[in-house]
């Protein structure tokens, strides 16, 4: 069993983004690449939050800060993963306590996300930290 006492959650930034080398397979859809990574880190509202253990990316969230005209900034929180030998220890928890701690600071005054109706532990994730469901309908525009 892993002890999550020596994981470490940490924001991505373009200061740090070599931290991204070294990526646990099957964190993200495809490997990382460095001029995508850096394209999304030089907009200070796109977010990176990564968990490493012995140096490796074994879990991540991307969020965006949404600014809208009429509104105070909202987080919207993209995607939380966590390598699947990994699951159900703790540490999508760190992540998302890391997430919500900067969006405190940035003073965004709510943070929305979504999830597969089936994903019973990214519900029970968001729902212990107060989250509660609502009924939406979602859309996919392709062109």
């Amino acid at each position: 069993m892993t002890d999550i006492g020596t994981i470490e959650v940490v924001e991505v930034t373009t200061e740090n983004q070599s931290l991204m080398h070294v990526v646990a397979d099957d964190l993200f859809d495809a490997p990382v690449q460095s001029n995508l990574l850096q394209s999304y880190l030089a907009e200070e509202t796109h977010w990176l939050v990564a968990a490493l253990l012995d140096g490796v990316v074994i879990g991540k969230a991307t969020a965006m800060v949404h600014r809208r005209p009429d509104k105070e900034d909202e987080l919207y929180l993209d995607e939380i993963d966590v390598i699947p030998e990994l699951r159900r220890k703790g540490i999508a928890k760190m992540i998302l306590k890391k997430v919500l701690e900067m969006a405190e600071d940035w003073g965004c005054e709510e943070c929305w996300l979504g999830t597969e109706k089936d994903n019973i532990p990214a519900r029970k994730l968001y729902e212990s930290n107060g989250a509660k469901p609502e009924d939406f309908v979602l859309y996919y525009l392709e062109y």
